[in-house]
């Protein structure tokens, strides 16, 4: 017998009260009941009781037990509910086409006391196996959503590493739970090891082996394990642990040492990293195979290091996903898309997500984990940022300008009139450029060391016109008041259009006194 708390709540539909009489007579010693008499009633009878089992006549009046069945099936889509047809019609081309229907199961008139009793007892050991398998799956939801969490906690923030070094951070888990594990840390000797790594599978199998190899680099740290030492250890961890299972895992990782200029690398099975200096791009390849499936030796790349530099670690969550033709994006394709960025002086992780959607003409659907690190090394001079025309991106934009030019610069005030004369000049473009439309807002920043800081606010609208006056605009004039903040904030600022670009040029001089060492 069920507990109190676990009681079958059964609908009983049937428009003649000598059946529903004798129905309540019979299951109201077992079962919380609640009755209808035609097809209208049950319906409003199943979203207000919401029973557990339903005892349903074929032949009711308004609307017929199928089109109350097509109801509970298709319109509510609750799919629990077990429905046992009651008819007269006992025939075979009839019980299938309310078996196919939805219906669980059949008693005919007349009914046997018994056997309605044995049919709505099934009915009723069904619905407890569903609230206890439903119950199990919670649990098993609440633990995977534990292991998520605690995931998570697992992996560091991303936030500059000092003026000369800075990580950004993207992470989406195809689940709750994932196989993708990124991590940067300072060794003892300074060098700054990165590790990106993609275990196969998905869910909390996956997150544990993430866990083990984690635990496992990170003792590299305390220890101070060479990367090869480091790979041998974790290779041979993962071969006692899953030995004979088909799991491996995929591992990238670099020790960075700027004061030596050298990178040293280990690639193990992983996609090749993107390595940006000097305006060109290359691809740091695979040099041993994937770890858990065999011992294997481990001799590292080494690469010489010239700042500024950068580095793009991704897993391939980001290229295996369908265009808009159902095809594979692939891994050629996002590599000479991030390859394009690179060279242009536009790469970051938003840029790039923005390119995927553009190249392919859709927004990405991943399908898989989604894991990137972009790592900057030394100072860029040149950078390249873009967004869409809107007041939150105006901001946005101003702070991308601000913290690449704090990492040269560590005057408050000379970075907080930066602030504002670039969000003021991406919100012109915001609100002028346009129309009531969106438009791109690129803005090009160059740095010439202890003498200024160079900025160009660039769209593709419509302009200002050929005459602007700078001094003590009204609020109503086309370029406003943000314009005059501009020029009194700025050394040098003037507009011209090109080749069917608006570029306002600013630049702001800055004391050899207030740049960093």
């Amino acid at each position: 017998m069920l507990e109190k708390s676990e009681e079958v709540r059964v609908l009983l539909v049937d428009d003649s009260k000598t059946a529903l009489r004798l129905l309540t007579y019979i299951l109201e010693q077992h079962y919380k009941l609640c009755v209808a008499e035609d097809g209208q009633e049950a319906i409003a009878a199943h979203g207000a009781f919401h029973p557990d089992v339903i005892i349903l006549d074929m032949n009711l009046p308004i609307k017929s037990g199928l089109e109350v069945m097509d109801h509970i099936r298709n319109v509510a889509q609750d799919h629990d509910v077990q429905i046992v047809m009651l008819t007269a019609h006992d025939t075979m081309g009839f019980k299938a086409t309310a078996f196919h229907a939805g219906a669980n199961d059949f008693l005919a008139k007349p009914f046997d006391r018994e056997e309605l009793l044995a049919r709505v007892g099934a009915a009723a050991r069904q619905v407890s196996l569903t609230r206890q398998l439903r119950q199990a799956y919670d649990r098993i939801s609440q633990e995977i959503d534990l292991v998520a969490g605690l995931q998570r906690r697992l992996l560091p923030s991303c936030t500059p590493i000092s003026d000369k070094a800075a990580v950004d951070c993207f992470y989406r888990p195809s689940g709750r739970a994932s196989g993708d594990y990124y991590d940067f840390f300072t060794l003892p000797d300074g060098t700054l090891r990165v590790v990106m790594a993609d275990v196969s599978g998905h869910g909390a199998r996956a997150a544990f082996l993430m866990a083990v190899v984690r635990t496992l680099m990170r003792v590299s740290q305390t220890h101070y394990l060479t990367l090869t030492e480091t790979f041998s250890l974790v290779n041979t961890h993962l071969l006692s642990t899953i030995w004979e299972e088909p799991d491996f895992v995929s591992i990238l990782g670099l020790d960075i040492a700027p004061g030596q200029k050298s990178i040293t690398y280990i690639n193990a099975g992983h996609c090749p990293a993107l390595f940006h200096q000097e305006g060109q791009v290359q691809e740091l390849m695979p040099n041993a195979a994937v770890l858990g499936f065999f011992t294997q030796e481990f001799v590292p790349a080494v690469l010489t290091l010239v700042e500024p530099a950068s580095l793009f670690l991704f897993t391939d969550g980001w290229y295996e996903w369908r265009d808009k033709d159902q095809g594979i994006y692939g891994l050629e394709r996002f590599q000479e898309l991030a390859r394009k960025l690179f060279l242009e002086s536009r790469f970051s992780l938003e840029a790039l997500g923005q390119g995927l959607e553009d190249d392919a003409g859709i927004k990405p659907v991943f399908l898989d984990d989604v894991t990137a690190l972009w790592v900057r090394l030394g100072r860029p001079r040149r950078l390249v940022f873009q967004g869409v025309s809107s007041p939150g991106n105006s901001r946005k934009l101003a702070r991308q300008v601000v913290a690449a030019v704090g990492q040269w610069v560590g005057d408050a005030d000379t970075l907080h009139d930066l602030d504002i004369m670039v969000t003021e000049a991406c919100a012109n473009v915001s609100r002028h450029a346009y129309g009531e439309g969106l438009g791109l807002i690129e803005v090009r920043l160059s740095v010439t060391p202890e003498r200024s800081a160079d900025v160009q606010v660039v769209d593709w609208g419509k302009g200002f016109g050929k005459d602007i006056n700078f001094e003590k605009p009204s609020p109503e004039s086309e370029c406003g008041r943000g314009m005059f903040i501009i020029q009194k904030l700025s050394d040098i600022c003037d507009m011209e259009s090109r080749d069917g670009q608006n570029i306002l040029h600013m630049v702001k001089k800055i004391r050899k006194n207030l740049w960093k060492t």
